[in-house]
């Protein structure tokens, strides 16, 4: 069976993500778009539009002082969704440090643009006291 062109869309976005292109990453992703993220600290919540979602991907970057790391181990998509299957490592100058797996996963629209994005970790307490910057 043949890849989903939309599995190409994600991974190319978490790719050039995962080098530091923030234009190649967002490339792809809607002017509207709301990407959900859980916990109740400064990089939680509903971020919306490019702008927003800039500014968070930002935060993540000088909370882990760039070490964030997504090992996909697989994206699932149709026409309308997209499943990222993950495992994310990370820590903070502090030296806490993050290694859980996660799913990702994503609504898509007509034209091929990442519209939502909902983070789901396997162990959201972990995370949160993480990012939290607890």
């Amino acid at each position: 069976m043949a890849e989903h062109p939309n599995v190409r869309v994600i991974r190319d976005a978490y790719v050039a993500l995962g080098a530091g292109d923030f234009a190649g990453g967002l490339k792809n992703v809607a002017p509207d778009a709301v990407f959900h993220i859980g916990g109740s600290g400064p990089l939680s919540g509903a971020h919306r539009g490019s702008k927003e979602i800039e500014t968070f991907l930002l935060g993540l970057v000088a909370l882990t002082a760039g070490d964030q790391q997504l090992d996909i181990s697989n994206i699932y998509a149709d026409d309308e969704h997209g499943v990222v299957v993950l495992r994310e490592r990370a820590s903070r100058p502090d030296g806490a440090t993050l290694d859980v797996d996660e799913v990702h996963v994503l609504r898509i629209d007509s034209q091929g643009r990442i519209t939502e994005l909902w983070d789901l970790p396997s162990d959201p307490e972990a995370h949160d006291r993480f990012f939290d910057g607890l």
